[in-house]
């Protein structure tokens, strides 16, 4: 029973870090990615087209930076639910 919060706390923790620290780009991938409307869904994007005007986060370029530094700063937040739920798993281990 231990073992499940001292696996999430751990894998929490090492992608906080990449996220926090931008390890090889990866925050920028993840707003480029995730966070870009233009890889939104297509059904997602015709509706806007539809109804006549834009999608609402099409200004992306414009946001880029100030959306890369708030994934890094959820990848802190991560971190620190991370570092929770290691401390709980390692309290029920001791408790075992």
């Amino acid at each position: 029973m231990f073992l499940i919060p001292l696996l999430l706390g751990a894998g929490l923790i090492l992608v906080g870090f990449a996220l926090m620290t931008d390890h090889r780009g990866i925050a920028q991938r993840t707003v480029d990615t995730y966070l870009n409307p233009v890889h939104a869904d297509p059904s997602l994007l015709r509706t806007f087209n539809r109804l006549g005007f834009e999608h609402p986060g099409m200004d992306f370029l414009r946001y880029a930076p100030l959306q890369r530094r708030l994934v890094r700063i959820w990848g802190g937040f991560m971190c620190v639910f991370g570092l929770g739920f290691l401390a709980a798993g390692v309290v029920l281990f001791v408790r075992a």
